[in-house]
This record gives structure tokens, sequence and C-alpha cells, in this order.
């Protein structure tokens, strides 16, 4: 048995707020692809990498999409968001598999499943880093209503929710309940 009763309830539910944020990140990140690929005005309007102060209109792990008002915006915006989406299905991923591995005890090493989420919360940083930057580049740092911002700031939020329960998990997954167990330390002296 890798974990008593008590510890697998408290990772369910951990990996319950784990799964709410990668929600809220979901949609976010949802909204901001569509505003991409509408063309909206809060898009091609933005102040920030799309069109305003950075001339080589970087800002992402590649450059932004610019509005061209041609069939092809559909698929650039898939091309730029790629990452981003994949970043999301693996963490998807890792919440079955952490869902697997408390419950039905599927997988037997603790320490490939350590490893698997010490991978999607570094990437899930990544993202939330970048949509955190994006959300400050898109509103130029003002509480506007300008709807990419608001698509980066809800996917940043429900980030930093996803990086915080993922690290809690981590650490509830690796601890070691063989002390509490047996009783007494053992002196070896």
């Amino acid at each position: 048995m890798l974990h008593n009763t008590g510890m697998k309830i408290g990772m369910a539910v951990v990996l319950f707020f784990v799964f709410a944020g990668w929600v809220v990140a979901l949609g976010g990140t949802a909204h901001v692809t569509n505003e991409c690929r509408e063309e909206s005005d809060a898009w091609t309007d933005a102040t920030g990498p799309v069109q305003g102060s950075n001339p080589n209109k970087e800002g992402h792990l590649q450059p932004f999409p610019t509005p061209n008002n041609d069939e092809d915006q559909t698929y650039n915006c898939g091309i730029h968001f790629s990452l981003d989406w994949w970043i999301i299905a693996f963490q998807f991923y890792m919440i079955i598999v952490a869902y697997l591995g408390v419950f039905v005890e599927f997988f037997h090493t603790k320490q490939t499943i350590g490893d698997f989420f010490a991978i999607a919360t570094v990437l899930f940083t990544i993202y939330t880093s970048i949509y955190v930057k994006l959300s400050y580049e898109f509103s130029a740092g003002e509480h506007d209503d300008n709807e990419v911002a608001q698509g980066y700031k809800t996917a940043a939020s429900g980030g930093i929710i996803v990086c915080v329960c993922n690290y809690v998990f981590m650490y509830l997954w690796g601890s070691e309940e063989g002390a509490s167990e047996s009783g007494a330390p053992e002196n070896k002296a």
C-alpha cells in the first residue's frame, strides 16, 4: 500500500483543486485563442506585443500572429498557441494518472509519478509566467476591459492555482509514512 486512507483523501482533494485550476486555465487559453483567430479589435488594437511597443512582435515563445485578414489566421493562431495547448493536455493527463496512482495503485512507483508531476509543474510554471506577462502587455498594466488581457489574466490565475496545488500534491505524494506506522523511531546504536 502506497498511502493510508487519510493521505489518499488529502491527495484527492488537492487533485480536485488542480483540476479546478486546470479548468480555469483551459477557459482563459480558449478565450485568448479565439480572440486571435477572430482578429478581434482587442487583439488588433493592443498596445502590447501584437501591434504596439514591441517592433518584432515577440513576447511569447514565438512571434505573435499579425492581423492579416486571410484564411491563414486560424492556422497561425493554432500554431502560435500549440505549445500552450500541449501543456494543458499534459496536465490533464497527469491529473488522470495521479488519480489512478492514488486510488487504484495502478502505478506502483512513487518516483515515476513524482517525476512526471515535476515536469508538468515546470511546464505550467512557464505557461503561467508567460500569461502573467502578456496580461500586463495587453492591458498596459491597467484594469481595463480589454478582452484579450482578461483572457490572459484568467489563464494565468488558473495556472497559479495549478502550480501551487501541483507542488502540494508532489509533497504529499512523496511523503514517507513508514516512521509513523511503526511507532517509535529505531535506535541503531
